[in-house]
């Protein structure tokens, strides 16, 4: 017989809905934020209802009657893994769940407090921390039913999103890069590769006069309106431009160069035209969007 399942989410919640080969329905859900605190001092205990302002709330949608248990776990192997930045717990009863049992008839309603105590243990600094809450139905003889949720915790310190954007904003303010403004090539021949170092002698370099290592990330792009030049067309195709490589590494204090190639296909169209190229050099380690520009202007023969 053929069992049909469907899950769901709802905000705030979720719920698990399984319909038995009786059409006899069973559906848990579970009322409850996925919970990220910060900045947690050792030695805290708090309930997490005072921090969020709603309790953990079963609602029983079902049929019939259905017990139903909700455990702390600690992500990892064979249960849902933690979030980026987080790790798991060094021991899932930090969380407490009161009560953490319930038996509820159709339609009813439970509702219990979860508590979070973290021991007062300064080594626990700076880590980030997470504990699963797993609500799962005990009835015999019929399918289990879960739903999940986690609570993330910094100890004395900002979260990782919070972390990330705080380092971006210093290196930000410390950042001092130039890239090569222009490049400009005449009478660039058709239908082959052509080394623009070896045409005109010039290169695209990045300097990095900061005192941080920086990656930038080079393409050959899609003109932009707001870069448009009067008397300048844009070319078909941005790959007729190859940037090698296209990642540079610039150590503080040091010039790093890319080497460009043409390749514009001989075709009449392409003949005695004036085209810009626009390379685009992105921060790639910056969470900040940054981009750098260089222009390639290039005449055809």
């Amino acid at each position: 017989m053929t069992k049909f399942w469907r899950w769901w989410g709802v905000a705030g919640g979720a719920i698990a809905v399984v319909f038995s080969p009786l059409w006899a329905k069973m559906s848990l859900s579970v009322r409850f934020p996925d919970v990220v605190l910060e900045n947690v001092a050792p030695g805290l205990v708090l309930n997490l209802r005072q921090a969020k302002g709603v309790p953990y709330v079963v609602t029983n949608n079902s049929d019939a009657a259905i017990d139903i248990q909700v455990d702390a776990e600690l992500p990892g192997p064979h249960r849902i893994d933690p979030k980026e930045g987080y790790e798991p717990a060094p021991d899932a009863g930090w969380l407490r769940v009161v009560p953490n049992r319930f038996r509820l008839g159709p339609g009813e309603v439970g509702t219990a407090e979860v508590i979070l105590s973290v021991p007062d243990d300064p080594a626990l600094k700076g880590r980030h921390l997470q504990i699963n809450l797993h609500a799962r139905t005990l009835t015999k003889g019929q399918l289990a039913l879960a739903v999940n949720h986690y609570v993330r915790f910094s100890v004395g310190a900002m979260g990782p999103a919070a972390l990330a954007k705080e380092r971006d904003r210093v290196a930000l303010g410390q950042l001092n890069l130039d890239m090569t403004p222009s490049l400009r090539l005449e009478r660039v021949p058709l239908g082959r590769r052509v080394d623009v170092k070896a045409l005109a002698g010039g290169a695209l370099k990045v300097a990095n006069k900061g005192d941080a290592a920086v990656k930038v990330k080079l393409v050959s792009a899609k003109m932009q309106n707001s870069l448009r030049e009067s008397g300048w067309e844009e070319p078909a195709d941005p790959s007729w431009l190859t940037v090698r490589p296209d990642t540079l590494k610039v150590k503080p204090n040091r010039i790093e160069e890319a080497r460009l190639s043409l390749t514009i296909p001989d075709a009449p169209e392409n003949r005695g035209r004036k085209f810009l190229f626009l390379v685009t050099g992105e921060l790639a380690d910056l969470g900040i969007p940054l981009q750098y520009y260089t222009r390639v202007y290039v005449s055809t023969e």
